[in-house]
């Protein structure tokens, strides 16, 4: 591989990782797209704010930053900036206390056009580097590559399950509960009738006692 004024550049160990092959990648494209965009007057999280948005008016800053593969700190800015310029309306959602649906305007549809055509001239550029098979090919590999990292997310979570866990235990206990309380009912009133009992005859023999001391 050739370095700058033509010298030979050894790629280094970082270099020939495949984490740092894919940012890599990443940084140029997006290079590439920021430098047909920024005449313009739009940012690259803009251009894809608005190509989001356009096919799914009415999304919610928080979707639309995950779609964006921001986060939704830096979707807030995005938002506040496209609605200076007028590329985009948002509205509050009645009954839904501090969420707003996002639609884009006229305005936002013509910039949209005119950056879209641009972008899709570089990631033409991008995918004339392969034949559409190896396209097809290159696709499927990015998407095995991420599946191990989006698995997790779609895991259900360990608290929910230990919830239910807790609350089966606690629904198998109270019949046993109740079981045990009335086992002991019965035994419970026999030994407050024998208690009766003495305290009866206890006492029938200490008037017996007096009547006799009297009788003498």
């Amino acid at each position: 591989m050739k370095g700058f004024a033509g010298y030979a550049h050894t790629m280094t160990a970082v270099e020939q990782r495949l984490g740092h092959k894919v940012k890599s990648l990443e940084q140029e494209l997006s290079g590439a797209k920021d430098a047909v965009l920024r005449p313009m007057g739009v940012t690259v999280p803009q251009y894809t704010a608005l190509l989001v948005i356009n096919d799914e008016p009415g999304i919610s800053g928080a979707e639309l930053a995950r779609r964006c593969l921001v986060t939704p700190q830096t979707m807030t800015t995005v938002l506040g900036n496209l609605t200076l310029k007028g590329y985009i309306e948002r509205r509050s959602v009645p009954g839904q206390g501090r969420a707003m649906e996002t639609t884009i305007t006229a305005a936002g549809k013509r910039i949209l056009a005119k950056a879209d055509k641009e972008v899709l001239a570089v990631e033409k550029t991008l995918a004339g580097t392969m034949a559409a098979k190896e396209q097809a090919t290159f696709a499927k590999l990015l998407d095995q590559a991420r599946a191990p990292f989006t698995k997790e997310e779609a895991a259900p979570k360990p608290v929910k399950r230990a919830v239910r866990t807790t609350a089966k235990k606690a629904a198998k206990k109270a019949p046993a509960k109740k079981t045990a309380a009335a086992k002991a009912a019965p035994a419970k009133k026999a030994a407050a009738k024998k208690t009766v009992k003495k305290a009866a005859v206890k006492k029938a023999t200490v008037k017996k006692t007096a009547a006799k001391k009297t009788a003498r």
